[in-house]
């Protein structure tokens, strides 16, 4: 493992917690100050859908910049977000900071990949999944933080921890990581180029797939993750906390061994894996005891995203073109993630005719899409190899 991998597993450790903290400490500011269901949603859905756009042309960037550059500027934006959530409660500026650490955590996601694929392509499903891994197990302990840490920072505390952890992340990011600089830059991409589905096939495929599972999965994962818990089984903040702490770690074993998973078994496990995280999201949104309920829900990573999230990671890069590397896989995760403008506001309608209903649309959307991953037509791994 090479110093940059190295250097971006501590990042991912740092963005980790932070995440953590943020994640699960927003949803009950926005209950604190007042903001009801549908509100949230709007707070959710608008930064979706203003990031859209940026995030293709961030894309872009990467191919003129590089990828380290754009990851800097990601993570400050993060930590800038952080920072000035607390200090507002106008629905306007929680549209902006939001939409501001949307931005940086997606801008995030396409620098992150490319810089592990210029580390080694025949090792990048192991590189992937173990920052990924790791990140995520980090993610638990700052869920776990912000669980015990708001009693005595309190909420507004609690994100500003988040932002320190981010600027240190950002130091050791502009020290550590070593790219070589580019001689010409890669040519700016017109409007047009930016918009179009010009993308190879798989890519298309992905895209789609992603699409609705996007609608899906934002349904369940926005700010009614933690208040379903809440809502639902009348349980206090900390068993809240421990339900999201377990949501993180279930992710990270399966992560951790994704470079141990035959390539050649790539389309049927993935189709697999979207079909049971949507198959127990729902189910736990059915199930009337909150033990069993999150028990079951909890496996949606487990054996769901935590197997996918490589193949899928691994999937794009090799698909994705040289030269518009950074381009083609900021189209494809943006389109992709375009759905979630719609999940959160859909969360907001149903969350006020039963609390359960959010998971339960959720499941159904996610497993509707593995059926159109099923479209994919994967190259014999022998010839992908022979590129590589």
């Amino acid at each position: 493992m090479g110093r940059n991998v190295r250097v971006l597993l501590v990042v991912s450790v740092l963005f980790g917690v932070a995440g953590g903290i943020y994640e699960i400490v927003l949803p009950y500011y926005l209950k604190d100050q007042g903001l009801s269901f549908t509100n949230m949603g709007y707070v959710f859905a608008a930064s979706t859908l203003a990031m859209f756009v940026v995030r293709i042309g961030l894309g872009g960037l990467a191919d003129r910049w590089g990828s380290k550059r754009l990851y800097a500027v990601a993570v400050a934006s993060v930590a800038l977000a952080c920072f000035g959530t607390p200090l507002t409660s106008g629905l306007a500026l929680l549209i902006i900071f939001k939409t501001l650490r949307e931005v940086g955590v997606l801008a995030r996601d396409t620098a992150h990949p490319i810089l592990l694929f210029a580390e080694g392509r025949s090792r990048f499903a192991d590189f992937i999944g173990k920052t990924r891994g790791v990140e995520f197990f980090f993610q638990a302990l700052g869920t776990l933080l912000a669980g015990l840490g708001w009693v005595m920072l309190g909420l507004r505390g609690m994100f500003w921890a988040a932002a320190a952890a981010l600027v240190l992340a950002l130091l050791l990011l502009g020290l550590g990581v070593r790219t070589t600089p580019r001689r010409e830059p890669a040519p700016g991409a017109k409007l047009g180029t930016l918009l179009s589905f010009d993308l190879p096939r798989n890519l298309q495929v992905i895209m789609v797939a992603n699409f609705i599972f996007s609608i899906g999965l934002s349904t369940s994962h926005s700010f009614i993750m933690p208040l379903f818990f809440t809502e639902k089984f009348g349980v206090d903040a900390a068993q809240v906390s421990t339900v999201m702490v377990l949501h993180r770690l279930t992710s990270v074993l399966p992560l951790l061994f994704a470079g141990y998973l035959s390539a050649r078994h790539y389309k049927s496990v993935y189709i697999g894996a979207f079909i049971i995280e949507g198959v127990t999201i729902a189910a736990g949104g059915l199930i009337p005891n909150f033990f069993w309920a999150a028990a079951v829900w909890l496996l949606h990573d487990l054996l769901g995203a935590g197997v996918w999230i490589p193949i899928q990671s691994a999937i794009i890069q090799e698909e994705c073109r040289e030269g518009s590397r950074g381009l083609d896989l900021s189209k494809t995760l943006a389109f992709s993630a375009l759905g979630g403008a719609v999940g959160p506001v859909l969360a907001g309608y149903l969350a006020g005719i039963s609390v359960s209903a959010p998971y339960v649309v959720s499941g159904i959307l996610v497993t509707i899409s593995a059926g159109v991953l099923c479209a994919l037509k994967l190259a014999p791994r022998a010839a992908v190899e022979a590129a590589a």
